[in-house]
């Protein structure tokens, strides 16, 4: 059966759903954020970016949609956040929260979009946020800030293997490392291999078992 996106219940209706103009100083709310595709508009001989960030609470049946406007940079695709705004409040917490970077840590935000969508709908699982009171009084909307968030680190980088690690698993490259260590030869790669080729030369090792060690010390990070 081929999928054509053909929705056969919509249980959205169902949620109780706030927009940014709803909202008042002290209202929370924990669930999933996502932000929708931007568009880009005229605006005072400037363009800017238009777009949403949902966060659903699935557990309470609630919603909050807030629109986001902010400067944009075609020749970048960057967006701006501009100190006090509402979307400087949301990039700030965010990585306030996820990468311990200190509150107002910039005076304004260039902002990548599509690496912050990307980032954000792949990444967060679950975020609190918090609306505040707008620090400019003429605003009628708050600001929101995010308070906590639960999110995957992605891939973890290999870690890096040293001569030790191999000489700590294979008895084979221990030998070699002992050797060097012994006469007290510096312990690189080279010299490894130059000790475990003369063991082979004098059989006291195979050449099978030769050939096995210098695949592990390929593996090596020596920086």
């Amino acid at each position: 059966m081929l999928d054509f996106g053909i929705v056969t219940e919509d249980k959205t209706e169902d949620y109780h759903t706030k927009l940014l103009n709803e909202l008042v100083p002290g209202d929370e709310i924990t669930g999933e954020i996502i932000i929708g595709e931007f568009k880009t508009l005229p605006m005072d001989n400037r363009e800017v970016a238009e777009f949403y960030i949902i966060i659903s609470d699935h557990e309470n049946s609630q919603k909050w949609v807030a629109e986001i406007t902010t400067p944009y940079f075609p020749e970048t695709g960057n967006i701006y956040a501009e100190k006090d705004g509402l979307f400087y409040g949301l990039i700030d917490s965010l990585n306030h929260v996820v990468n311990g970077s200190p509150l107002n840590w910039q005076e304004n935000y260039s902002v990548n979009f599509h690496q912050l969508r990307k980032t954000v709908n792949n990444y967060l699982t679950m975020i609190t946020v918090k609306a505040m009171q707008p620090v400019d009084p003429d605003v009628k909307n708050v600001n929101l800030q995010i308070i906590d968030a639960d999110y995957k680190t992605g891939e973890k980088k290999p870690k890096k293997i040293t001569i030790y690690d191999l000489a700590e698993e294979d008895p084979i490259i221990l030998m070699g490392y002992s050797q060097l260590r012994n006469k007290g030869d510096r312990i690189t790669v080279k010299n490894i291999v130059f000790e475990l080729k003369s063991l082979m030369d004098d059989e006291k090792i195979t050449e099978e078992a030769y050939q096995k060690a210098l695949r592990k010390l390929k593996n090596v990070n020596e920086n």
